[in-house]
């Protein structure tokens, strides 16, 4: 019986997962059209289901109890949570602010391409051996892309509460405001970055995993652990004064863009070297 737990531990995990990103689907529904506004709280389910999918797996190889059956849930609960809900969200998002010059069949072709090109990367992901066995990941994973959008309309939607009620008054996450508040110059921004991270999901820039929670493994695993324990802290600390979103979009911006220009200047210097 204790042994039947065990292995159901990592499959529950997985599935709080798909079910909080079904959770956002009909709260996405609801706002759709309706003054029943649940967009935020759809964004935080997808944030909560990002930390869940992060440690199923973990948790699945320290109890030794990997199986074929958990990375297939596993992929489909990220297909729902990861691709189809930020597809959902951006389409309900731009749907809301009723812009004119978007047609509803370009609406629904440009909010399609998290859930279409994550779909392919899944794919390919389970599919190509190598992608699994990598120490990286090749193209960025979903639940990125997924925070991403998530962290891109969270801080839109908290944006001009900031600028006319509320500035940002801590000097560290004012600092990291007055560089994020340029990147909502107009109101195609969010499509557009959201388009152009979902094609990384498809390209070969190799992005950092989650590290390992042990500092005896080796020193890039203790250095990554160290950055994301200081991340945590910055973190626990925004959620605090209320600037969670922020810490949010800059991190990962970060994260995306960072991996991003070190793939580009790594592959031009070893052409130069040719």
């Amino acid at each position: 019986m204790f042994t039947n737990l065990k292995k159901s531990i990592p499959n529950t995990i997985t599935l709080s997962n798909l079910f909080l990103g079904f959770v956002s689907i009909v709260l996405l529904a609801i706002s759709l059209n309706s003054h029943n506004q649940y967009i935020e709280t759809a964004c935080y389910l997808i944030l909560i289901a990002a930390v869940l999918d992060s440690i199923d797996g973990k948790v699945a190889r320290k109890l030794n109890i990997s199986s074929d059956f958990g990375k297939e849930i596993d992929s489909l609960a990220d297909l729902i949570s990861f691709c189809l809900v930020p597809s959902f969200l951006l389409f309900v998002w731009y749907n809301e602010l009723q812009i004119e010059s978007f047609s509803f069949i370009t609406l629904v072709v440009l909010s399609s391409f998290p859930v279409m090109l994550g779909a392919i990367r899944l794919a390919r992901y389970n599919a190509i051996r190598n992608m699994r066995e990598s120490v990286k990941y090749i193209g960025m994973p979903t639940p990125a892309n997924a925070i991403f959008i998530c962290s891109l309309i969270l801080f839109s939607i908290k944006f001009l509460e900031r600028e006319l009620i509320y500035p940002v008054d801590v000097f560290l996450f004012r600092g990291m405001y007055l560089l994020l508040k340029n990147v909502l110059y107009n109101e195609f921004v969010i499509l557009g970055l959201s388009i152009f991270s979902s094609l990384l999901l498809m390209s070969k820039v190799d992005y950092n995993k989650f590290p390992l929670i042990s500092f005896r493994i080796n020193r890039k695993n203790t250095l990554d652990l160290i950055n994301l324990i200081i991340f945590s802290l910055i973190l626990i600390s925004s959620v605090w004064y209320g600037y969670y979103d922020i810490v949010l979009l800059f991190f990962i911006l970060v994260y995306i863009f960072g991996n991003l220009a070190k793939y580009l200047f790594n592959t031009l210097l070893i052409k130069g070297e040719k």
